[in-house]
């Protein structure tokens, strides 16, 4: 079989950029193989025109930014997968338009978007959605791999050496770059967005009673599979940290620094109790998402991981920033080739269905999509809820 092209597109939950890669994969479902050949970040610029548009654009620029460092024709590419913190159109929109309408019209590709609607309707959380992708990209025959995606909100997945895709576990630890992001803002009255490379939490020292107050948090306690409430670190647990602080006499530095003490223990503990390490196979942590540019939370991460190697995802193949957009790529070429892409056992849905809506590409694209669909028949997998 020919190898096919597939593109990834992902914007994280912060608007600060799009990523994009291109994979060469070989097989189809759950045979696929697929390596990264090409990867671009573009931001998303500012600005008060439609918000659709603006992503839109960066999106598109992104897919052929990585098809050009790949060395491919654009329009060779099968499918672009898309994964967006948006449910429909870009937040704030006045567009009916969505970014998956935009990068469709503008490159003539079929887009796959939306993967969580279709777990989240089956009775899912829609969280984890990559697991299965995560699977077919870092599986290793002798070494048990851990990935660690440090978005807004924090998430382990475990893969274990030479499993099967059923043997794949992980869950939401806890928050992540959202909450370090929130104390900034709130700290700096709206100066600031964001503690960059950790330079203010290095400054400050750990408040031990309040992270130990921050540990009790039910969600650490309650088994997988889980994902962490949206709602779980918003504005009333900001408001009674910042009282917490403020009576303590602790400064700004001091809450980012016990913020970023938090998200590393989260993953830490999370992992020794509910991924224990098995003797005698070799673990390694792969490290991704906007975190890996904190250095100081690196640092901590390295610590609740000591004796293991921690590198960045970068060493298995695939850019720390381009995790979501290679998952979002294997995905779509799951939905094509009629293969369940959720994993029940991770997000409680009631079992496997095809995920993601098509936006249809221009009409030869689209004519090779959905021959190529036929072609695929049969019952697609279907994976056992979570007991």
């Amino acid at each position: 079989m020919t190898p096919r092209t597939l593109i990834g597109l992902a914007i994280g939950s912060g608007l600060e950029a799009a990523d994009a890669v291109a994979l060469r994969a070989d097989g189809v479902g759950l045979g696929i193989t697929a390596k990264c050949v090409g990867s671009a970040r573009v931001p998303v610029p500012g600005g008060t025109s439609d918000p659709t548009r603006r992503i839109g654009d960066a999106l598109v620029q992104a897919a052929r930014q990585a098809a050009f460092v790949a060395n491919l024709d654009f329009r060779s590419a099968q499918v672009a997968g898309l994964l967006s913190p948006f449910p429909h159109r870009a937040s704030d929109s006045e567009s009916p338009a969505t970014p998956a309408d935009w990068v469709a019209e503008h490159t003539g590709l079929t887009v796959v978007t939306g993967f969580r609607g279709r777990d989240a309707a089956a009775g899912g959380t829609g969280h984890l959605i990559t697991p299965a992708a995560d699977y077919l990209l870092y599986r290793e025959l002798n070494e048990e791999r851990i990935l660690v995606h440090i978005g807004a909100v924090t998430s382990v997945v475990l893969i274990p050496a030479g499993g099967k895709l059923s043997a794949v576990s992980g869950f939401e630890t806890g928050p992540g770059n959202r909450l370090i992001d929130d104390v900034t803002h709130l700290g700096t009255r709206g100066r600031e967005s964001c503690d960059s490379g950790g330079k203010k939490a290095v400054q400050g020292k750990c408040l031990e009673d309040l992270l130990a107050r921050w540990m009790s948090h039910p969600h650490l306690a309650r088994r997988p599979p889980k994902a962490l409430p949206r709602s779980a670190f918003g504005t009333t647990f900001l408001t009674e940290s910042f009282e917490c602080a403020r009576t303590s006499g602790a400064t700004l530095h001091d809450l980012l620094c016990t913020a970023t003490h938090f998200v590393a223990r989260c993953v830490g503990d999370g992992v020794a109790k509910w991924l224990p390490a098995k003797p005698d196979v070799p673990r390694r942590v792969f490290v991704s998402g906007g975190g890996v540019r904190n250095g100081f939370l690196w640092k901590l991460l390295e610590r609740q991981f000591e004796g293991l190697t921690v590198s960045r995802l970068d060493a298995a193949g695939v850019p720390a920033a381009g995790r979501n957009a290679a998952a979002a790529a294997v995905l779509a070429g799951l939905t094509l080739d009629g293969v369940a892409g959720n994993m029940p056992v991770l997000t409680g849905a009631a079992g496997g269905r095809l995920i993601g809506r098509i936006v249809p590409g221009d009409e030869r694209n689209w004519a090779a999509v959905t021959a190529w669909m036929a072609r695929q028949t049969g019952p697609y997998l279907t994976l056992p809820r979570a007991s």
